[in-house]
């Protein structure tokens, strides 16, 4: 897929323009990735253009100075760069619909594809250092982060497919045990 390599050649792009990655988000690109895969060989149904460019677009935003949602910003980028990439409107909106409803705020997910970018965006948390890095924000800054609360959304948007969400659960319990466990642990003192 020739537009999926240009969205991957974008995000790289904006990453590189910005001059640093903050959220460390090409590694949970990857592991979304991933996980798309994995879905795309459970449930064939699924658009797999439409989910991996939302994959490599729907984070795009955290690479602003702007205070915003991350998800509305990516939405903006995501479509600036489609509609100077000529992609279809019709498959451009399906797009963009999974860029914005990827945090499941103030848009939720209505297709199957947007479902998926949801599930696939919550389940690369789940593989990487994600939340650890969180709890070094509340650790070493002074930026109090609300990890728990983030492990737990992370693990109610699984939600949409029931079935990975319960093979997910052990992972999910000792997560959760884990940042517990850290976070009794006060090197500040």
């Amino acid at each position: 897929m020739y537009i999926l390599e240009k969205a991957k050649e974008f995000f790289l792009k904006t990453k590189n323009e910005f001059g640093h990655d903050p959220y460390i988000l090409e590694p949970h690109i990857l592991g979304a990735e991933r996980w798309a895969k994995y879905m795309f060989k459970r449930y064939p149904k699924i658009n797999q253009e439409i989910v991996l460019l939302s994959v490599w677009l729907h984070d795009i935003g955290h690479y602003s100075h702007l205070k915003k949602d991350h998800a509305i910003i990516s939405e903006k980028k995501a479509n600036e760069f489609l509609t100077s990439e000529k992609y279809p409107e019709e498959k451009k909106a399906k797009v963009l619909h999974c860029v914005r409803a990827h945090r499941c705020r103030d848009v939720l997910p209505e297709t199957l594809e947007a479902k998926t970018m949801v599930f696939v965006d919550s389940a690369s948390h789940f593989i990487d250092y994600f939340y650890i890095d969180m709890l070094k924000d509340n650790k070493y800054t002074q930026k109090k982060v609300d990890f728990l609360g983030k492990l737990e959304r992370d693990y109610r948007d699984l939600s949409f497919f029931p079935e990975i969400k319960e093979d997910l659960k052990e992972i999910y319990d000792c997560w959760k045990k884990l940042l517990l466990a850290c976070d009794k642990i006060d090197l500040n003192k």
